[in-house]
């Protein structure tokens, strides 16, 4: 099991002065504190270590990643970076930053959550994700997730509760109040979703919910997450079997919520099937067109230009006959608001063994955003897939920062070509075994990433894959005025 951290993450506040008594202008507030949680980290795990010993042996169990990322300024020596189990009786570990580098930390023996503190400049630079490669029958199957910080709303699309597919939604509070939650679910045919509403989750605690108990049957699924009280950090684990031959295993990411143009980048090339899926949690039906973006260009297939979802209703749509095998972004224009997420599955293997990988609808990238924790070897395979779905060239630097202590950070400028999608091996620059990456939007029209590791081993392939999002770095504070009735009856 592994936990990567690089440069991304964010949350508390810096209060600003008013100015005078009358109305001031509104306040640019720079966000130094963040809380994060990696929902499932620890455990029995199999697989390469991270850093020099990659290559070369298997890691120990529960082996975690931590990689550290600065994407400019220097560490002003402001910074603090701890971790500890989620809990109110559990004990904070400091852990040493290394700037513009990656380093390795060792997840728990059992699995549990845990939890991330980090203040000062570092919250700008910081990012941790969870990995963990584990045995599923005699296939290693491979998982990793964003250690993400709380919310009061999320939405997830794709996971199945079908016979054999299971669904687990992990619930992490890290205030010191308790939350309260109400989960919704959509699939089938459409009507009403399936609600449990006012799960409790107490302070610094973990609640797990079993999503394909709550609402079986659904070949495909979306689900709303939302806090009438306090805050969560919520993940949902996809993971499937016929009989003892695993069929994947994954977390699925954040996606975007409810909306008319949906973006979905990280559509995963070479053999196997791509899958999209639609929901529509509105009361209106809606009908949907797909754009894709190859490498060869953006183009609306003739099959896709009106498709419909019922109201309340998750269709899935098979990619395979348009992507052939490419990687690819999809945007999704729809006459209502819909939730799309992603799924690219391996080939099965000679014993009928496969895996997937789950991506979401996402904004283009902002600013610098950083993802560790890659692979690197005969075997492993870690790559971005860039697009830029507009009709304007895309500019971007790619940052490879090394795990090697004294090994300089790699830094590539490239373009993605407007109405296409690019797909970088990160072997193509650099030979270190678990190097974490900055990727740079520098002008041009959007662009859109996702980063996937790909394993193959004898006639098996495993995958895993996180979706790029450039953390909010600022909060916006509302003006300021002098109010002599407040307060007043």
């Amino acid at each position: 099991v592994a936990l990567v951290v690089a440069v991304t993450w964010v949350a508390a506040v810096v209060a600003p002065t008013p100015h005078g008594s009358a109305a001031s202008l509104s306040s640019v507030i720079a966000v130094r504190q963040a809380e994060l949680v990696c929902p499932q980290a620890g455990g029995a795990g199999t697989g390469p270590a991270a850093g020099g010993a990659l290559a070369s042996g298997a890691s120990p169990a529960g082996a975690a990643r931590i990689a550290y990322a600065d994407s400019g300024a220097a560490d002003s020596g402001d910074s603090h970076l701890a971790t500890q189990p989620l809990g109110a009786g559990s004990s904070a570990v400091p852990v040493a930053a290394q700037p513009d580098h990656g380093w390795v930390v060792d997840g728990p023996a059992a699995s549990t959550p845990m939890q991330i503190s980090v203040s000062g400049s570092l919250t700008d630079t910081l990012s941790a994700v969870q990995f963990t490669r584990a045995m599923v029958g005699t296939v290693p199957q491979a998982s990793a997730v964003q250690c993400d910080g709380p919310t009061t709303d999320a939405w997830f699309a794709g996971f199945s509760s079908n016979v054999g597919a299971h669904a687990t939604l992990l619930l992490s509070n890290v205030d010191t109040a308790q939350a309260s939650v109400n989960v919704s679910i959509w699939g089938g045919q459409g009507g009403e979703p399936t609600v449990r509403q006012g799960i409790v989750v107490a302070a610094q605690t973990q609640v797990v919910v079993a999503l394909d108990q709550i609402d079986p049957g659904l070949p495909a699924a979306v689900v709303h997450v939302s806090a009438t009280a306090g805050r969560v950090v919520p993940a949902v684990r996809a993971d499937a079997e016929n009989g003892s031959i695993p069929l994947g295993v994954d977390w699925l990411p954040r996606t975007a919520a409810p909306a008319t143009t949906q973006t979905v980048p990280g559509i995963l090339g070479d053999a196997g099937s791509r899958q999209l899926v639609v929901g529509d949690p509105g009361t209106l039906d809606a009908t949907y067109s797909l754009t894709a973006v190859t490498s060869d260009g953006a183009f609306v297939p003739t099959d896709f230009t009106s498709l419909t979802v019922a109201a309340g209703a998750v269709s899935q749509v098979s990619l395979d006959p348009v992507l052939q095998g490419s990687a690819a972004a999809i945007v999704v224009t729809s006459t209502q608001p819909v939730v799309v997420g992603g799924i690219s599955t391996s080939p099965p293997d000679g014993t009928g063994a496969s895996d997937f990988a789950f991506t979401g609808a996402a904004p283009p990238l902002s600013g610098p955003t950083v993802i560790a924790g890659g692979e690197i070897s005969a075997q492993r395979d870690t790559e971005l897939v860039m697009s830029a779905p507009g009709a304007q060239d895309a500019a971007v630097r790619v940052v490879v920062l090394p795990t090697q202590p004294d090994s300089a950070p790699v830094v590539n400028d490239m373009t993605v070509a407007g109405g296409t999608t690019t797909v970088l091996d990160l072997a193509s620059l650099t030979i270190d075994p678990a190097p974490g990456v900055v990727v740079i939007p520098e002008g041009g029209g959007p662009l859109f990433a996702a980063w996937s590791l790909d394993e193959v081993m004898q006639d098996s392939s495993d995958l895993t894959e996180l979706v790029l999002q450039t953390p909010i770095r600022t909060l916006l504070r509302p003006p300021v005025r002098l109010d002599p009735a407040a307060g007043l009856p």
